[in-house]
């Protein structure tokens, strides 16, 4: 059992805030373009090894376009990567499927359709686990699940590595020293993120405050905009988002200032005001799942993993990065894979003045992934109530 496999029971709460959750964010790319030349090298080796996959079948449920150049397009290019490293095997995807019934009955498709293993890439557990119950020779992974399945995994990312290092480049670009936040839903991931971007920003900026604004949706665009126009005027001058749209860039390219997505690449859109981005990839536990499933060796369970997992990746960094800047963000991404840094210890207060980590404390990287319900220090804003 490595450090990515967690407990039930010390999930059960906090995940179910994510009932909610169609997570999504717009962009605009060819998935499969994007990811050819990353998966090039990956296929000639598996390929060499003289293997052939082509009785094992994959399918993948999006709950949004493919090509939205944010969450469902990182989990494409991880699949396709998937792809690339067994010969042959059957892969393939459904797109826009939302929570609920329409989720269900594209598991049940998926199972008739003689899959040997479906990707659910939202919370779709309630959708998912009776469909499980009754097809025990079908494999399901799904994305923040909970529920012990002897043919489930779930799986969730430790955004808080990569944002760490978005909060890094912010605080350094500002001179405001104000930073805009949009956020979806209060969810433990959104505000963990939240907290650990912040974290970042004030290493290096100790006076930066990060203005948050739960927007309630994980994509509107109208609201979105909205929410942007407002932050500028109140004088941010870099955005950072964990929504959809792609408003934030061009609004901080019309007032000059930068944004950083949410697992987007959009270093060509607006290259002026692009900063930074981290990414997902989810490419390794997938597969990772695939070699157990035809070994015999599946295990049920939730994995959560970050940088030392190989996780998490980055966009190409903004023209206004310095070198020092990336020469930080190197050191303490070399020091969260090693463990000798830590953005989670103590002494930690929360924007109402709480002590919530002790000095000579930290949140376990097992336990990470049910926190936070509190804000740290420097954030301007508050969890909503419901």
């Amino acid at each position: 059992m490595n450090r990515q496999r967690l407990s039930t029971s010390r999930l059960l709460a906090s995940l179910l805030f994510v009932l909610a959750l169609v997570a999504a964010a717009c962009g605009g790319s060819d998935p499969a373009d994007e990811s050819a030349e990353e998966t090039t090298d990956d296929a000639a080796t598996a390929e060499e090894s003289g293997e052939d996959f082509s009785d094992f079948k994959v399918v993948m449920i999006l709950d949004g376009s493919a090509e939205d150049g944010g969450w469902n397009t990182t989990h494409l290019r991880s699949g396709l990567k998937m792809e690339a490293n067994f010969p042959g095997i059957d892969f393939s995807y459904v797109e826009e499927i939302e929570p609920g019934q329409p989720a269900t009955n594209a598991f049940q498709d998926a199972v008739d359709a003689g899959a040997d293993l479906v990707i659910g890439t939202t919370f779709y557990q309630f959708d998912m686990i009776d469909v499980a119950a009754e097809n025990p020779d079908t494999y399901f992974l799904t994305w923040a699940g909970f529920e012990d399945q002897p043919n489930v995994g779930h799986f969730t990312q430790a955004t808080e590595d990569g944002r760490y290092m978005d909060g890094i480049v912010a605080g350094s670009l500002t001179e405001s020293n104000i930073i805009g936040y949009p956020v979806g839903f209060p969810f433990e991931e959104v505000n963990r993120a939240l907290n650990a971007f912040t974290l970042g920003a004030k290493e290096v900026n100790p006076d930066v405050e990060v203005r948050a604004v739960y927007l309630n949706t994980w994509f509107d665009p109208a609201i979105e905009q909205q929410a942007a126009e407002a932050l500028a005027n109140a004088g941010a001058d870099v955005i950072a988002h964990e929504v959809g749209s792609q408003v934030y860039a061009t609004v901080m390219a019309e007032r000059g200032g930068y944004v950083i997505g949410y697992t987007n690449d959009w270093s060509d859109f607006e290259p002026e005001a692009w900063a930074s981005s981290f990414l997902i990839d989810w490419s390794t536990y997938y597969i990772q799942q695939v070699e157990a499933i035809i070994a015999g060796e599946f295990e049920p369970g939730i994995s959560y993993g970050g940088l030392a997992e190989g996780w998490i990746e980055f966009a190409p960094y903004g023209p206004a990065v310095t070198d020092e800047t990336l020469a930080l963000i190197d050191e303490r991404k070399q020091g969260i894979i090693d463990g000798t840094f830590d953005m989670f210890e103590g002494p930690i207060y929360d924007n109402q003045g709480n002590l919530v980590i002790a000095e000579g404390e930290t949140i376990d990287f097992a336990d990470r992934n049910a926190c936070c319900q509190w804000l740290v220090e420097g954030i301007v804003g508050e969890i909503p109530s419901s």
